[in-house]
């Protein structure tokens, strides 16, 4: 890391920029897609006076900031959630990009390939690394929305996991790389890929349901669908990881009396996405502790 080039810093940034406009993107899914709305129509406009918010006052991150978290027109207040998440977003594609791009996958273990019964350990590409790069990104997004709609005290619903779920399962299959870590090694190629999918898919829905009975509540909620998106994209080690480390921190909570009602503001849901975040940063360190 210490041979980081000025064109990398560049990269980075790029990756900080594309991050913040994807935040602003999460902000309207985490706003509408629980009520029923258009993601689409009608444009941005202040909720108080229903003023069509102009392009300048649409920059993520610094309009927020330039206009002191208030509408131009009306001077509400618009809610410092808006910033966060932008920032939150931006900062999680840097660190991401930074990790898997700008450092060639210096996170992620080499997944072994085995071809008429030769075990190789091919070297990724750069189209290879972007690729795996968006792939994450599509699941951090998922569950960071997921997240912050649960902070909103409202329920995820399911149509926000369809898109990640249907990526999940069937990129993989054109692209196995995607998947760092084989369900099990030693297998032909074809026969990997799917027990991958099958494996993930099986330990996710398996801790979803876990998890959902745990709650009680009447339909799975975003850990459950979170869950089942991690298993899918991960692969079935990961989704166990992870729901293992929710666990333990669960169970500290308990332990230091945080009553349920403290526990709200931090929902299983974000513990899921952090857990998950961290994981793939630290993912061939896990490997090799393993």
């Amino acid at each position: 890391m210490e041979n980081i080039q000025s064109y990398d810093i560049l990269i980075i940034a790029w990756f900080f920029v594309l991050g913040a406009v994807i935040g602003s993107f999460l902000n309207v899914v985490v706003f509408r897609l629980p009520q029923g709305m258009s993601l689409i129509l009608p444009g941005s406009h202040c909720p108080a006076c229903n003023h069509r918010i102009r392009w300048f006052d649409n920059i993520p991150i610094a309009s927020w900031l330039a206009l002191g978290g208030r509408c131009r027109d009306c001077r509400a207040a618009i809610s410092a959630r808006y910033l966060v998440v932008e920032a939150v977003t931006a900062g999680m594609f840097a660190l991401l990009g930074a990790a898997e791009f700008t450092f060639r996958g210096i996170n992620l273990p080499v997944r072994e390939i085995y071809e008429t019964g030769n075990a190789g350990f091919p070297s990724r590409n750069y189209s290879e690394l972007y690729t795996i790069l968006l792939y994450h990104l599509l699941l951090l997004c998922t569950l960071l929305a997921a997240a912050w709609i649960e902070i909103d005290r409202q329920k995820p619903p399911r149509r926000l996991f369809v898109p990640a779920l249907a990526i999940g399962v069937i990129a993989p299959l054109v692209w196995p790389y995607l998947r760092p870590m084989p369900a099990w090694l030693a297998l032909p190629d074809w026969t990997s890929r799917v027990l991958d999918c099958t494996a993930g898919l099986a330990a996710g829905g398996l801790l979803g349901y876990i998890a959902w009975r745990i709650q009680g509540i009447k339909s799975p909620g975003g850990i459950t669908w979170g869950l089942l998106c991690v298993g899918v994209f991960l692969g079935w080690q990961a989704v166990c990881g992870v729901a293992f480390v929710i666990s333990l921190l669960a169970l500290l909570a308990a332990a230091l009396g945080k009553r349920r009602k403290q526990a709200g503001a931090w929902p299983f849901s974000l513990w899921l996405y952090t857990v998950t975040l961290g994981w793939i940063l630290a993912w061939s360190v896990i490997v090799d502790l393993i």
